[in-house]
């Protein structure tokens, strides 16, 4: 089977999205002058997600991944807060910052966990007399 090709983009890019209050869904695509970077050895095949809180709070720690997987989850340190992605990748022994992503806004979980708990129709049963 022939292998499906796929144009890279002109410019890299670095997209965060919420998924749900305890989890943010991240990818990234490279140029083609990255992917040879990374190629070449340039860079280390590892990369860094750096989540920071744009409300001011406290950035939470970096979560490790491959370059290649072009995505990946991130867990959020507090819900209803703003916040933007950078990625990190090492060269020469230092981090450098390749991409920064959008502002994302971390979602409220519904309500109070009781509040959100099933209800069983045993629950609801009224005895007959």
């Amino acid at each position: 089977m022939a292998e499906l090709s796929r144009t890279l983009p002109a410019e890299d890019r670095l997209v965060l999205l919420p998924k749900n209050p305890g989890l943010f869904f991240i990818f990234w695509q490279f140029s083609s002058g990255r992917v040879a970077a990374f190629g070449s050895g340039a860079f280390l095949p590892g990369v860094e997600i750096r989540l920071f809180c744009a409300d001011g709070g406290e950035q939470a720690p970096p979560v490790k991944a491959d370059w290649q997987a072009g995505r990946g989850y991130v867990p959020v340190p507090a819900q209803g807060k703003t916040y933007q992605a950078a990625l990190y990748a090492l060269r020469g022994g230092l981090w450098e910052k390749l991409l920064e992503s959008n502002q994302a806004a971390a979602p409220l979980a519904a309500g109070m966990a009781e509040d959100r708990a099933y209800a069983s129709l045993e629950f609801h049963k009224k005895v007959l007399s």
